[in-house]
């Protein structure tokens, strides 16, 4: 597990699946990532948001002998080709296109929808982000009974629920930046104009509500993005910031509809969505 919060749900809801697919195979998480001095994003965010107490490969190992295995990540050995150079038998499965894994052993890629056979007594590394709605499909009621938000608890956020519930279709814009801008992985303006123009003409919108980790760059580029053409129904939502970024996410998925790029967030804020007749349009 690794990545920021809307990764971590996605290998969650893997290792869910996965667990209900083989309840008799002990199947833990390796935490790694989130020890050290190059911790991704804000951590673990499970445990704080969700109450979510998972196995964890930590748990099996001395701290000492933890530490020192943490060290050697750091230092650009992987968790796995430790054990694999310790004497642990083991193979690993990666997802097709996530290659950032170095291990020397018996790897092999891996599509969802391709078929694959596996020892049950064999040991095997299940390596991917596994951003589909494949595996959350076959369990819903599990993950959406396990995957509840806390209440709000200040003036901010409660008003904002109001108003999306007392709106009619209201619509979250979800615009990415970041990393996905660094990546080159960014949808020009273009497609969210072309986007919400299209929506807004097929559905009677009360409210949009606009999410983006970087609200300053969106009021500059307001024209190109096609949000001055909603201006009167638009209210920016910038006051979740730090530790609470993720109640952009429980605030996201209490919206009937999302317009966004590629971002796992917005994916599992659609998810997490009991509206029915919900609709999310995405650039995957």
């Amino acid at each position: 597990m690794n990545g920021g919060l809307g990764n971590q749900l996605f290998q969650y809801i893997f290792y869910r699946w996965y667990s209900k697919l083989l309840p008799q195979v002990h199947t833990v998480i390796d935490d790694g990532k989130f020890w050290g001095e190059d911790v991704p994003h804000h951590g673990y965010e499970l445990q704080r948001i969700f109450g979510l107490d998972l196995p964890f490969l930590s748990q099996l190992f001395t701290d000492d002998v933890w530490e020192h295995m943490v060290n050697m990540r750091q230092q650009g050995l992987d968790i796995p080709e430790q054990l694999r150079m310790n004497g642990l038998p083991l193979r690993a499965i990666r997802e097709k296109g996530i290659t950032n894994i170095n291990f020397s052993g018996d790897i092999r890629d891996f599509a969802v929808g391709d078929a694959l056979e596996v020892g049950i007594n064999e040991n095997i590394y299940w390596h991917g982000y596994w951003l589909t709605y494949s595996f959350y499909n076959q369990i819903t009621k599990e993950i959406q009974k396990e995957l509840v938000f806390p209440p709000f608890d200040d003036i901010y956020n409660i008003q904002v629920q109001e108003k999306i519930n007392m709106a009619n279709e209201p619509t979250a814009i979800h615009i990415r930046r970041g990393d996905m801008v660094s990546l080159g992985w960014a949808a020009a303006p273009v497609y969210y104009k072309q986007t919400i123009g299209d929506f807004d003409r097929e559905h009677e919108v009360s409210l949009y509500l606009l999410f983006s980790d970087d609200i300053p760059w969106c009021e500059e580029n307001a024209e190109e993005l096609g949000l001055l053409d909603i201006s009167d129904r638009l209210l920016v939502v910038d006051n979740n910031q730090g530790d609470d970024y993720w109640r952009d996410l429980q605030l996201m998925s209490l919206c009937k509809n999302r317009i966004s790029d590629r971002s796992s967030f917005s994916l599992l804020a659609g998810f997490l969505c009991g509206y029915i007749g919900k609709q999310d349009i995405n650039n995957w």
